[in-house]
């Protein structure tokens, strides 16, 4: 719809003589990049602070651990109905409701006064977060041509490194000043900010939008890599705003809501099994349960005019394979970051200030190469870069695999920071990859799919981490940490760090069939 993009309009279209034109497509990147950063801390601020939540409403640690659960569960489980939704209705009017639905969380959460409302609110909170999420990289994708495409989805993954890395240390800060409360309200002048801005900047490109639409290419039409076409696909408005026949077909609520609950109850088996119990009643039945009800989404899938995931999406080989390494490459790395910490603090004894100053090294180089490999994969393709963050990314966690009791220094830090230049390396080619083999008013979907892969590949890799680490004899990773030294914690960690490797090692086969080494983006027509 005509109110619903935050982008410029398509090449070769007229600017209407009348109303104001609309943003340049770096401001678009710049509004996207707010909520992408927002969404990023919104998930990382309170890490630190869940000790004094924990303190000041009398509950023990498994009960406090929902806190980070609930907003984790929320956003995988509205990731894709919400990139569906925008498909429908329009990009930017989801993205900018994920604003304001964020930033009443934030405010909820800030003033809940039992677990129970917390809870609640974090919940609320991760809608926002998914709305945001799942629509983010469409609106980038439509407001930039195919060969700028893997730079600005650099820029914008950068911006989601840096939240991840720098919410915990701002968390602390604020918790520790003014209370685990002021982690939430942080985001509240945040979310005002960027809706605010959003919302002038939908109104603004809502003129041009109907001019675009209709000048616009075909919804099937992609200008994804390896298209060879001279004409430009539609971009801008015309690509942000939801089609006509998308807005005529029912949303699918039966199959958005069997898919929610079905992810809620495996991911919550998954992730709280290794506690409860492997053949726990909990686990088992949340297994049987959620298998019950992915097999029904199945089946109304199938039944259903309009789906929510669409066999012409799936049929795109380029778009699953991207998803496939997405999931592989989260999962790597979340198996390292959830036992580093317990590595630094228990064998080599480090403080825990300290360890959070080494740890920011495998972000900080992410962050710094991500827009650079997008920028790359613009002009030689995205298989070679992603390719070579995907074998370094198998080669830092090799390497950390192999350090022992009392490593240099500057062996630790090489290691997390080849970690991070992979992941750097392979994140915006991937993403561009993935983006640009979506049909255009099917991005919505893709960029949810996306974050889908994120998501559940960080959720899996920490499950995957601490039930290979006790299967290897290490026990719970705390308490192996102050065990009786190396021997058992190092065996476990090794062996874990290798599991790491080897995922990483699939997740470059993935990479290497899953594209053309001579694919590129296509022209997007004249210079602007």
């Amino acid at each position: 719809m005509s109110s619903s993009t935050l982008s410029s309009p398509a090449p070769g279209t007229p600017e209407p003589r009348s109303g104001a034109a609309a943003p340049r497509p770096y401001v678009v990147l710049g509004v996207v990049a707010v909520g992408t950063l927002m969404s990023a801390l919104g998930g990382s601020l309170i890490h630190v602070a869940v000790p004094l939540v924990r303190r000041d409403l009398g509950v023990d640690i498994g009960a406090a651990s929902w806190v980070l659960a609930a907003y984790s569960l929320s956003v995988s489980a509205l990731l894709l109905p919400f990139g569906r939704l925008g498909d429908r209705h329009g990009k930017g009017r989801v993205y900018t409701a994920g604003f304001g639905v964020f930033g009443v969380g934030s405010a909820l959460s800030a003033l809940a006064p039992t677990l129970a409302s917390l809870l609640a609110a974090r919940a609320l909170q991760g809608a926002g977060a998914a709305m945001l999420m799942a629509n983010g990289p469409a609106l980038t994708t439509a407001a930039f041509p195919p060969t700028q495409r893997g730079r600005a989805l650099g820029l914008q993954a950068t911006a989601t490194y840096l939240g991840l890395s720098l919410g915990p240390s701002i968390g602390g800060w604020l918790a520790q000043r003014a209370g685990w409360h002021a982690a939430f309200w942080i985001n509240v002048p945040i979310a005002l900010a960027g809706a605010l801005l959003a919302r002038s900047l939908v109104w603004r490109g809502a003129a041009v939008a109907a001019v675009g639409a209709a000048a616009g290419a075909p919804p099937g039409v992609r200008g994804g890599e390896g298209s060879r076409s001279t004409t430009a696909p539609a971009r801008g408005p015309a690509a942000a705003a939801a089609p006509a026949d998308a807005r005529a077909r029912p949303f699918p609520w039966a199959s958005a809501l069997l898919f929610g609950a079905a992810l809620s109850a495996l991911l919550v088996a998954l992730t709280r099994g290794q506690r409860w119990g492997v053949l726990s009643p909990a686990t088992v039945g949340l297994l049987a349960l959620g298998a019950v009800l992915a097999a029904a989404f199945v089946r109304v899938e199938r039944r259903s005019p309009a789906p929510l995931l669409s066999a012409a999406l799936l049929a795109q080989p380029a778009l699953v394979a991207g998803l496939a390494a997405a999931f592989l490459q989260y999962a790597a790395a979340y198996m390292m970051l959830f036992l580093l910490p317990f590595y630094l603090q228990g064998p080599l004894a480090m403080t825990a200030a300290d360890a959070g100053l080494v740890m920011t090294v495998q972000p900080a180089v992410m962050a710094a190469t991500t827009a650079a490999s997008g920028w790359l994969s613009d002009r030689i393709g995205a298989r070679a870069p992603a390719l070579a963050g995907m074998t370094a990314l198998a080669v830092g966690l090799a390497r950390l695999a192999t350090l022992g009791p009392d490593p240099g220094r500057a062996s630790l830090l090489a290691a997390l920071a080849l970690v991070g230049l992979g992941s750097g390396l392979f994140t915006a080619p991937n993403n561009s990859r993935i983006m640009g083999a979506a049909p255009r008013d099917q991005q919505g979907t893709a960029a949810g799919l996306l974050a889908e892969a994120r998501n559940v590949g960080m959720l899996c890799g920490v499950a995957a981490a601490g039930a290979i680490f006790a299967a290897l004899g290490g026990g719970r990773p705390g308490e192996a940490a102050g065990g009786d030294g190396f021997s058992a914690f190092g065996a476990a960690f090794r062996g874990t760090m290798l599991a790491a490797s080897a995922l990483a090692v699939l997740g470059a086969g993935v990479t290497a069939a899953g594209s053309s080494p001579r694919a590129r983006a296509a022209p997007a027509g004249p210079p602007r």
